[in-house]
């Protein structure tokens, strides 16, 4: 009722009678809620400034120019392996650069997918420099596997090394969407055309299909671990890749690494097995290529929801140290 009604039935209202309380005004439809409108435009500020920055960022070439000195090139492989386009060009620069006169492969990774680690392993083959491979943290499954395209491998102590072998991982969703009245329908042109499918449970043909395809990788793994390491008996290394993990003192005694050492110790040895006439304790010069992602890229994955890469629908066929997975 609006308030010049409400004021005339009240002096109209018989005597005796209660007077009807005040009408609220009502409140207003469509309101803005004014923090939440900031916020929400606040964040899509960040956002469109990261992707604008990332885009850009990704355009320039951040990598280091020719060496201007004889020099040691050092290419920096961390986390997992995923690429290989950025550390086989960075080799083949280091190759073409007459004053890069050996190189160090920094290896800090667990490993990763099975053919960017073979097509760094061949580009490290290829190279017509002493090549030094030293061992971080971590150089495992397809780090070693890296590690082993070089002509010494060095590692401390402590680096956590070993775990030869293939692992192939698939991600099965049929009971949780059993569980919620979902169903899946394929259409298809053959019986293995969605092998490793996560909206049904693998048939028995399937697994033994996937085996021979893990099996016939890892020979693949013991063929070319085998020529990287000549002095190690193949029947030797054959029993040492059943996936076990190693200390890098333990490697070193079973002929897995050729020396202990940390990176300095690495480039020191690299630039002797170059030529480089060092002074005593004189540190060579490096030329560093490193393929770790920046801030841009870290920022912009922070920002993104997605499953890791082992936990993704499909199959997923590695070289790779993954306790918490079943490796």
């Amino acid at each position: 009722m609006p308030p010049e009604d409400w004021q005339a039935y009240q002096t109209q209202a018989p005597a005796g009678r209660e007077a009807c309380p005040a009408p609220r005004p009502r409140a207003r439809r469509g309101g803005m809620n004014w923090p939440m409108a900031m916020l929400l435009m606040g964040l899509a500020v960040v956002g469109g400034c990261v992707y604008t920055c990332g885009h850009l960022v990704d355009s320039l070439d951040f990598q280091p120019v020719r060496a201007s000195e004889p020099s040691v090139g050092v290419l920096v492989l961390e986390e997992e392996i995923i690429g290989s386009l950025w550390a086989t060009e960075a080799l083949g620069r280091f190759q073409e650069d007459d004053n890069i006169k050996s190189v160090v492969l920094r290896i800090n990774s667990p490993g990763g997918a099975v053919a960017p680690c073979q097509e760094i392993y061949r580009a490290v083959k290829a190279l017509n420099k002493p090549v030094v491979a030293s061992m971080g943290s971590v150089a495992a499954s397809g780090g070693l596997y890296v590690a082993a395209g070089g002509d010494l491998i060095m590692a401390s102590p402590g680096t956590l090394t070993g775990s030869i072998g293939v692992i192939l991982q698939s991600l099965e969703l049929a009971g949780a969407l059993d569980k919620v009245g979902l169903k899946s329908q394929t259409i298809k042109s053959g019986p293995f055309k969605d092998i490793g499918s996560p909206f049904r449970e693998m048939r028995p043909e399937e697994k033994d299909l996937l085996q021979t395809l893990v099996e016939e990788v890892y020979e693949q793994f013991l063929s070319d671990l085998a020529s990287g390491r000549p002095k190690l008996p193949p029947e030797e290394l054959r029993r040492l890749a059943d996936g076990r993990i190693f200390s890098g003192a333990e490697a070193r005694r079973l002929g897995l690494v050729d020396e202990l050492g940390g990176f300095e110790d690495a480039a020191r040895r690299a630039a002797a097995m170059g030529g480089l006439d060092l002074g005593p304790g004189e540190r060579p010069k490096l030329n560093v290529w490193d393929g770790r992602p920046g801030w841009w890229e870290i920022l912009r994955g922070r920002l993104s929801i997605s499953l890791p890469p082992a936990l993704r629908p499909g199959i997923s066929l590695k070289y790779i140290y993954q306790p918490n997975l079943g490796n």
